[in-house]
């Protein structure tokens, strides 16, 4: 008989039943907790044999932990042991956790929709939130389940080492956070069609081996062994005190990880209850973008520079490209289907209804209301609201820099910014083209396209020993225009000249692109009459 509380607990979600009672077999238990004891057993093992087998006043140190008077070993330095230990079970802990619940995931759920029971659970009176969640908490229950027998030794080696508790929690918060970024983009990762969970892990694995761990190390070790243990040879490298720079960026990337927690969220939500329709709406699109100008212009502020020059210059370069490839992502997740942009250009006269019933729908909309909140209309007005929400919010943060000492390139900046974002807008144009063309796999040509616009050009300058130092203007025309700043902070008629430039090839692109839209909306009494072909 189960108890009262996990009785409710899966009334609640039968999802997570389900999941654990598929998982939580005697055989799949017994081996997650002896591999759990056995990894636990080794790591102990490992570092009582890097002890020195004795230790007193005529012992010339030789072993890390050794505590030094001179050059003898007087004893051992056990708090730095502990900490060594510490920190391995936290490297365990994060990879087993972080890695193991992503391939885990993926490769449940690649097998759900590949056998198509996830379309069978799509029909359960369950909401979208409850039979996720059973899958985030159910799938990975025997990783949840080792990690838990970790929990013991691991706060014994941080009471030992002499850190504080909150250094203890303050890793599980982070891992909590971090692994469910990471497992909501699994799911999105197979809502968007991959099924590779070979693939994402090694996505994952490189994070966490060029951040993760070079943060684990940098705040476990350099931070608090000065203080615990500053006797052992082994940590030469210590730093006085953490900056407030480096606390403040830590609170911003916690706070992005966050937000972009609630934002793939909603992706993952929308995506399970409708297959076919756009990662993110429109509207959705406007708050995810200013939330991630906002975090960008925080993260901005917090680097470290010489002078202001120096640190707009670097929060210039940062932003363009970060902006460059998360516009190419928010291009992706707002092109609708060919089919689903063809039935809105053939059928959206059908929408303007008198009808009181038609209106409560909200189908009497303009055309200028349905390209900005439509979610089967073209993306390309609503990437350019998105655009400038951005130019609003970094030109601010701009501004707010103005000082003596940069008032000759605030105006170079802010140009080199307008130039960034209308290549990005091109190239939603140039995408949207090659999705509307009756061609294979449209999308595999879209990203082709656009890889070869951007890394093309500059490939070529550089082949040509045309650098941004040399000449500038001509970097202009590449895909990193703000490469040239600041060389080219007061040449500000070529800016102005390129900009045009943008201007016009998007005005072109745009009225191809409105006659391509009606072309493919017309019906095919209109092409026989007109005479227009397929």
């Amino acid at each position: 008989m189960l108890s009262k509380p996990l009785v409710n607990l899966f009334n609640w979600n039968p999802q997570l039943f389900r999941e654990i009672k598929g998982r939580l077999k005697t055989r799949n238990v017994a081996i997650a907790i002896s591999a759990s004891l056995l990894c636990q057993f080794l790591v102990m093992m490992t570092f009582l044999a890097q002890l020195p087998e004795k230790y007193g006043a005529d012992i010339v140190s030789y072993n890390q932990y050794c505590i030094k008077a001179e050059k003898y070993c007087t004893g051992i330095n056990w708090s730095g042991w502990w900490a060594d230990i510490f920190l391995t079970f936290s490297w365990i802990l994060f990879a087993l956790t972080l890695l193991g619940g992503v391939y885990m995931l993926v490769a449940d759920l690649a097998k759900e929709e590949r056998l198509g029971t996830l379309n069978f659970i799509r029909l359960s009176p369950q909401s979208s939130q409850n039979i996720l969640l059973g899958k985030l908490l159910g799938v990975p229950i025997l990783i949840y389940l080792a990690a838990a027998i970790y929990l013991p030794l691991n706060l014994w080696a941080n009471i030992s080492s002499g850190l504080s508790l909150s250094w203890f929690f303050a890793f599980y918060g982070i891992l909590i956070i971090v692994c469910y970024f990471f497992y909501n983009a699994s799911f999105l990762f197979v809502f968007l069609g991959g099924t590779q969970a070979w693939l994402a892990t090694t996505i994952v694995g490189i994070f966490f081996w060029v951040i993760m761990v070079n943060g684990l190390n940098y705040f476990y070790i350099d931070y608090c062994c000065e203080v615990n243990y500053p006797y052992s040879d082994h940590y030469v490298f210590f730093v006085e005190d953490v900056s407030p720079e480096i606390i403040n960026v830590m609170h911003v990337i916690i706070l992005g990880l966050l937000l972009g927690n609630y934002w793939i969220w909603q992706a993952v939500n929308r995506r399970y209850r409708n297959p076919n329709a756009t990662v993110i709406s429109k509207k959705q699109s406007y708050w995810l973008m200013g939330c991630f100008q906002v975090i960008l212009l925080l993260f901005c502020f917090n680097i470290i520079g010489e002078n202001l020059t120096e640190i707009l210059e670097a929060s210039l370069l940062f932003c363009c490209t970060i902006n460059l490839f998360s516009f190419l992502l928010l291009i992706a997740f707002l092109s609708p289907q060919q089919q689903t942009l063809q039935d809105w250009a053939r059928y959206r006269h059908l929408q303007v209804n008198n009808d009181e019933t038609a209106i409560l729908k909200g189908l009497t909309i303009s055309l200028k209301e349905d390209l900005i909140w439509g979610e089967k209309s073209p993306p390309l007005v609503a990437i350019a609201i998105n655009l400038v929400i951005t130019a609003v919010i970094l030109i601010s943060g701009i501004l707010l820099l103005n000082n003596s000492e940069i008032n000759g390139i605030i105006l170079s900046a802010i140009l080199t910014l307008i130039l960034s974002l209308n290549l990005i807008l091109i190239y939603a144009a140039i995408t949207q083209l090659v999705l509307l063309m009756k061609v294979k796999n449209p999308k595999n040509w879209a990203v082709g396209i656009l890889g070869s616009l951007i890394t093309l050009p500059p490939i070529a300058l550089s082949l040509l020993s045309i650098t941004p130092g040399n000449s500038p203007n001509l970097w202009l025309l590449s895909t990193f225009p703000w490469l040239s700043f600041p060389n080219n902070s007061l040449a500000i008629t070529p800016m102005l000249i390129t900009i045009i430039a943008h201007w016009s090839v998007l005005t072109l692109l745009t009225l191809q692109l409105t006659g391509k839209i009606q072309k493919l909306g017309a019906s095919d009494s209109q092409k026989l009459l007109t005479g227009q072909k397929n």
